[in-house]
């Protein structure tokens, strides 16, 4: 039996993202973010994405953000929690699990026609 507790098909997929830090996490460490930063996704779903930043965030940290998809021309500017962070080379870069919090309808349409259209 499998593991995998995902609820939505995801695609691995670069698009840049910028994001604004909305709301601290539970946890305040040394190491609190910048105001805004940005990063590049490494897969995205209907229901949040994974993407990578040299900005360590801690969990339960609430982020706006703007999804830029260059090759069809449309912008995302969703709202997502910080549910999953892991550090990769000492603090080179981590890798940022959000869960969509807050997705406009038309905007969840379009992810679900983008995943369709690049999973075949």
């Amino acid at each position: 039996m499998s593991s995998e507790r995902r609820i939505f098909k995801r695609i691995s997929e670069k698009v840049h993202i910028t994001y604004r830090v909305i709301q601290a996490g539970v946890t305040d460490s040394l190491f609190l973010p910048k105001d805004k930063g940005e990063g590049d996704t490494q897969d995205i779903s209907e229901g949040g994405l994974l993407f990578r930043t040299k900005e360590p965030m801690s969990l339960g940290m609430r982020l706006e953000l703007e999804i830029r998809f260059p090759d069809v021309k449309y912008v995302l500017y969703p709202k997502a929690k910080v549910v999953r962070l892991e550090e990769f080379g000492e603090g080179a870069f981590y890798e940022v699990g959000l869960e969509f919090s807050q997705l406009f309808e038309d905007d969840k349409k379009f992810i679900l026609e983008h995943i369709a259209r690049l999973a075949i």
